[in-house]
């Protein structure tokens, strides 16, 4: 079972573990099929009749949709069993950016350390200079497109002034009791936990949003900046320990409405009747038919688990059953 754990909660062994497998990855030249995965799924659209057919402006084959969590998470753990391959059991950590939000200061914290992530980009192109994804350092150039530099960029906070999310927002999505609802779209008036998670809801649809913009997800892709705004988003090593907490999110909203009596299935809409790649059974491109929303829905049948998280009876068993034997 590989856990992913919070970054807060690192030793300086595991950081190096986690960059030296992404860059090991990039280098046998594995790593970049993910960035044009995100980008063609980004350039897809998926259009409900009478729709405009824009991907960018209205759903695609992995944004402003249900699929939204289901694809990340695929896109996730196959990133993640790769680098399995590499350093045994890895995990991908997860950015808790709610515990950054009050500090004076977001680019103080651990995540944009020099033995890290690196640090906020600097001079007119906002260029990362720090840290083993550094351009200068020869290990990371990025995937190219629409007139994206070979450099990482960041710009801290130029397009999110209202800050990092916070606990309070998360909270709100927190108190959605269902998963989404037609017309399944990224419509500021469109509730339920996954427009609201995604980012897309805003506070005239919702008052409990205490600040303006862009919600949660998308506020955290903006507050980066840089190549974090881009559509090969995930050139940028911090989008995959982003994501990683928004798995986690669901993951611990899944539980909650399971607790209140809903299946797994429950968790996931539309099963019918949705746009083409967001209903529960359809196929999430660019993979295989077997690779639908409802393959995904137990993040722990697909052998990962959150650090603070109590593992399924099954997996329990497992893992005791694999201690006694390494005892003996």
């Amino acid at each position: 079972m590989r856990i992913r754990r919070n970054i807060r909660n690192l030793s300086a062994e595991d950081k190096a573990r986690f960059v030296a497998a992404l860059i090991k990855l990039k280098k046998d030249g594995k790593f970049d099929k993910y960035v044009h995965w995100h980008h063609e799924a980004m350039m897809k659209p998926t259009s409900l009749p009478g729709e405009p057919v824009d991907a960018m402006g209205y759903r695609n084959a992995a944004h402003r949709g249900p699929v939204f969590f289901p694809w990340h998470r695929e896109f996730l753990k196959r990133l993640e069993m790769e680098l399995g391959d590499i350093e045994k059991d890895i995990g991908i950590p997860y950015w808790d950016w709610t515990q950054d939000a009050g500090l004076p200061d977001g680019a103080t914290s651990p995540i944009w350390a020099d033995d890290f992530m690196g640090g906020n980009g600097v001079g007119k192109e906002r260029i990362v200079e720090t840290g083993p994804f550094a351009y200068k350092n020869g290990n990371w150039p990025l995937v190219q497109a629409h007139g994206s530099r070979p450099e990482l960029q960041r710009d801290f906070r130029k397009w999110a002034l209202e800050g990092l999310p916070n606990k309070d927002d998360v909270k709100v999505a927190m108190s959605e009791s269902i998963y989404d609802i037609f017309p399944w779209n990224a419509n500021p008036f469109t509730l339920g936990f996954r427009n609201k998670c995604e980012g897309w809801v805003s506070p005239e649809a919702d008052q409990n949003f205490g600040k303006p913009g862009r919600q949660l997800h998308n506020r955290v892709h903006r507050w980066v900046g840089g190549t974090m705004l881009q559509m090969v988003s995930p050139n940028d090593p911090i989008f995959f320990l982003h994501h990683s907490f928004c798995d986690k999110l669901w993951a611990i909203w899944q539980k909650q409405m399971i607790g209140m009596g809903a299946t797994k299935e429950d968790t996931y809409a539309p099963h019918v009747g949705g746009p083409l790649g967001h209903n529960i059974d359809d196929q999430m491109e660019p993979w295989d038919s077997k690779t639908t929303p409802k393959s995904v829905l137990d993040h722990q049948a697909l052998g990962y688990a959150y650090d603070d998280e109590a593992l399924s009876t099954t997996h329990e068993l497992l893992n005791k059953q694999i201690l006694i034997k390494q005892h003996f």
